[in-house]
């Protein structure tokens, strides 16, 4: 098979681990030990898709997660020309990117760490979640976006901190009604009331 084939049935198979995972839900990570914010709420959309997958789209962020999901993406839609790098080099990234995507599934789970003001390299994150295969970055703007996606990881020990509790909500919903993971002891002894006040559940 053509290996920008075999990219393109990947960029289509991860489409619908993107959309499981970070279009059908909404997440909110509360750390005793975060300085910046007192939690996070971490969302997605699909012109953010592209990006993570590394891939240089010929058509609109939009358009290329929507063939993507749909399964009509073409190997016209994309190449790996970047400026900065060659075109062997994208190709690399953009496998390593691609298969990062088969542990998204169990990133929202026990043994979430997060680490504030994340680098790494040329990239720079606002906030960004770890577990031992993967890191998700995320952008602020208006709200919480994914921005990068990295295989195992990469944040900085010293710098990383325990989720203390985590939630997450259908998309659409102002409440988030499920509890992934509380650490209920250390969530007890510190703002015991951000439930209350911060976080909408039923």
């Amino acid at each position: 098979m053509n290996p920008k084939e075999r990219i393109r049935i990947e960029l289509i198979r991860s489409a619908s681990i993107y959309q499981s995972i970070l279009m059908d839900y909404d997440y909110l990570i509360y750390s005793e030990a975060f300085k910046s914010e007192p939690h996070y709420i971490l969302t997605a959309h699909g012109d953010n898709y592209a990006h993570l997958t590394g891939v240089h789209s010929l058509v609109s962020a939009s358009e290329f997660y929507s063939r993507c999901l749909n399964g009509t993406l073409t190997v016209s839609d994309f190449d790996f020309v970047d400026k900065y790098q060659s075109e062997k080099s994208v190709r690399n990234t953009v496998r390593k990117k691609l298969s990062s995507f088969s542990y998204l599934p169990h990133l929202f789970s026990q043994g979430l760490k997060a680490e504030e003001s994340f680098s790494k390299g040329k990239v720079h994150c606002f906030i960004a979640a770890a577990n031992n295969n993967v890191t998700l970055g995320f952008v602020e703007t208006e709200e919480v976006l994914p921005k990068t996606l990295l295989k195992g990881n990469l944040i900085s020990e010293k710098n990383s901190v325990d989720i203390t509790l985590m939630l997450r909500r259908s998309r659409g919903s102002n409440k988030f009604d499920t509890i992934l993971h509380s650490d209920v002891n250390r969530f007890h002894t510190s703002h015991s009331n951000i439930l209350s006040e911060t976080l909408f559940l039923k």
